[in-house]
């Protein structure tokens, strides 16, 4: 299968550096701009189906870079990361190492690493269950959950390092699964 990882166009709080977590904030004029860039990247590509976050951020940007090419699964497991009362805030400011699998904290109420790791697994697991080996299909989501996808795709282990690994808004990347 072939297998496409969006991240959603920008939105002000990711101008703001701030952590967006579950809060449904909307795309930016930017942010519409990088989702109809990414649809003309994605004309010379054809997809069976698109998986997205529900979350307006990642379903307009879907809606927009697919423009009705396929069909638009919404997928609550594609969410964000859930940040807890850190959700608004500047992740500069957090005293933990929030992608240390040894740590696995949940200071503040944050979605532990292992357990988005093994949502995005989940996840990932039910697309490659309802599709065919010769499938090609998009995800739309999130920077920290798309991190996830990734690992979950070419692995990890406890020395990972999980930084790594980002997309910026409105990028996308391939992978055979």
């Amino acid at each position: 299968m072939k297998l496409y990882l969006a991240r959603h166009g920008q939105t002000d709080w990711n101008l703001e550096h701030r952590a967006q977590g579950q809060v449904d904030i909307p795309l930016n004029e930017t942010g519409i701009k990088q989702a109809e860039e990414l649809r003309e990247k994605l004309k010379s590509y054809h997809f069976d189906i698109c998986y997205a976050s529900p979350l307006s951020r990642a379903a307009e940007t879907a809606k927009i870079a697919v423009d009705g090419q396929c069909e638009i699964i919404f997928m609550d497991d594609l969410k964000e990361r859930y940040f807890g009362s850190l959700e608004g805030s500047d992740p500069k400011t957090w005293t933990m190492d929030d992608y240390d699998r040894r740590i696995n904290s949940n200071e503040g109420g944050i979605e532990p690493i292992k357990d988005l790791l093994a949502r995005s697994k989940r996840a990932l697991e039910k697309i490659k269950a309802e599709n065919s080996p010769d499938s090609s299909v998009l995800i739309v989501a999130h920077g920290s959950f798309l991190k996830t996808m990734h690992f979950n795709i070419v692995g990890y282990d406890d020395d990972t390092d999980f930084w790594s690994f980002s997309l910026e808004n409105g990028e996308i990347k391939e992978y055979e699964v």
